[in-house]
Formats: structure tokens, sequence, C-alpha cells
């Protein structure tokens, strides 16, 4: 049975309500993405992007583990929005094709802030020959599902780290 390449697109919607005024979630939103502070503590290599293109900002970021490149992605800043606390950014995940854009929300809510994020992931898949729309909908169903769980760990441990430890 042969197996085809096929590009599909994972969409994701994940929030958490913050017990911290809107200012400080927004404030972390700017240095996890727009400092790279997340990507850089974890050993990244991050340069600016010389581009036209990355007009508003952006990035080239790297990681290396035993000589070898394992990660690397071109991150530009698409909306930078300080009145609304709205970031979005696109990423092109060099190595495996993958085009993501997301959005982070830092949002007044009762009690704080609502972290909101918004994620498009285009991304390509095998398919196995005869497989049906059936079959592609049960695989993005479950990369759905897989990347809900991680964003919704992102935001708790955002959460975490803002909360007062009472």
């Amino acid at each position: 049975m042969t197996e085809q390449n096929i590009h599909v697109t994972i969409v994701n919607h994940a929030a958490v309500d913050i017990a911290a005024p809107p200012a400080a979630v927004w404030q972390t939103i700017l240095d996890e993405y727009i400092e790279a502070k997340k990507f850089r503590e974890i050993g990244y290599a991050i340069e600016p992007l010389d581009d036209p293109a990355a007009c508003l900002g952006g990035y080239h970021m790297r990681l290396e583990q035993d000589g070898a490149v394992v990660d690397e992605r071109l991150c530009h800043v698409t909306e930078r929005d300080e009145a609304a606390h709205r970031l979005s950014m696109f990423a092109d995940y060099l190595a495996g094709g993958m085009i993501v854009y997301a959005t982070y929300h830092a949002e007044a809510a009762p009690g704080g802030t609502r972290y909101r994020l918004d994620c498009h992931s285009t991304l390509g898949i095998s398919q196995p020959a005869g497989a049906g729309r059936a079959e592609v909908a049960a695989a993005v169903a479950e990369m759905t599902a897989q990347f809900d769980a991680a964003l919704t760990g992102y935001l708790e441990s955002i959460k975490a780290k803002l909360e007062p430890q009472g």
C-alpha cells in the first residue's frame, strides 16, 4: 500500500484565566515571543531577521543538540497591538515544513486576565492509499487534541508563574 503526503490544517483555541493584571500578562507575552526568552532559556540561538518582509520584527531561531540541528524556524511578527494587548506571529518550521500562525491575547477578565491563544498550523501528514476523509479527519482530531494539551500546559505554566503563591 502506497502512502502520499497531504497537507492539513490544525486549529487550536486555548485560554486560561490568570489572577494578574492584563499589563503583567501582556509583558509576559512580549518577553516570551518578542524577546524569545522562553526559547533562549532552553538553548535556542536567536538572531534578528534582516528581511523587509519582517517589517514588524522577527527572528531566526535554531536549536542544536550534539552538533545536529533539531529545530529551526523563521518567526515574523505580523501584528502587535499594544492597546488591545494582542500579538500575532507567523512561524516557518524549516526542517519539517510546518507553518504556524498564532495570536496571543491578554484580555481583561473578572479577577484578572484571560490569556487566550489562537493557532492555525499547516503541516504534511502521511495518508495511506485509499484512506478517505474519515481517516484523515480522525488523524487531524488526534493531532488537534495533542496540540490542545500542549497549549493548555503552556498556558497553565504561565498562570503558575504569574499568580501569587498562597
